[in-house]
C-alpha cells in the first residue's frame, strides 16, 4: 500500500491518536478511515504531481508511486531491492511480469528510484530490467 497525507498515528506523551485525513492506496481502492472507495490504481492522480501505476511482479498487485519533483520523476517501488537488483527475485510469482514492469518504468524519465528495501538510486543502463 502507498500512504499519502500524513502519518497514520502520532504520539502525544503516552497517548496515540489516529491522524485524520490519512489515506491508504492499493491496486484497487482507497481506504480512508472506515471508507473503502473502489478505483483502479493505474493512472490515478493522488494529488498534483503524485500518481500511481500498476507494476505487478514483486506481487501480482504491486503499484508504484510516481512523484514529480523539481529534480525529476521519483518512483517509489518494490521492483528492486537495491540498485543491483537482484536481477531475478526468488519470491516473485512471475519473473516475466516483473521484467515487463521494470522495463515499463525505466522507459519513463525516472530520475530516482526508491526501492522498498534499500537505498534510493539513480537508474542507469546497468539497472536490472
Amino acid at each position: 500500500m502507498a500512504w499519502f497525507g500524513v502519518r497514520t498515528t502520532r504520539t502525544d506523551g503516552q497517548r496515540r491518536h489516529p491522524v485524520r485525513g490519512a489515506r491508504f492506496h492499493d491496486h484497487w481502492a482507497i481506504y480512508e478511515g472506515d471508507l473503502w472507495t473502489s478505483r483502479d490504481a493505474e493512472g490515478f492522480r493522488v494529488s498534483p504531481g503524485v500518481s500511481l501505476i500498476r507494476t505487478p511482479g514483486h506481487t501480482e498487485e504491486d503499484i508504484t508511486t510516481l512523484v514529480e519533483t523539481d529534480s525529476g520523476l521519483v518512483a517509489f517501488t518494490h521492483m528492486w531491492w537495491t540498485a543491483d537488483g537482484p536481477a531475478e527475485v526468488p519470491y516473485a510469482p512471475d519473473m516475466a511480469v516483473l521484467h515487463t514492469s521494470r522495463e515499463r518504468l525505466l522507459t519513463m524519465p525516472v530520475w530516482l528510484v526508491v526501492p522498498g528495501h534499500g537505498a534510493a538510486f539513480a537508474p542507469t543502463d546497468k539497472t536490472p530490467r
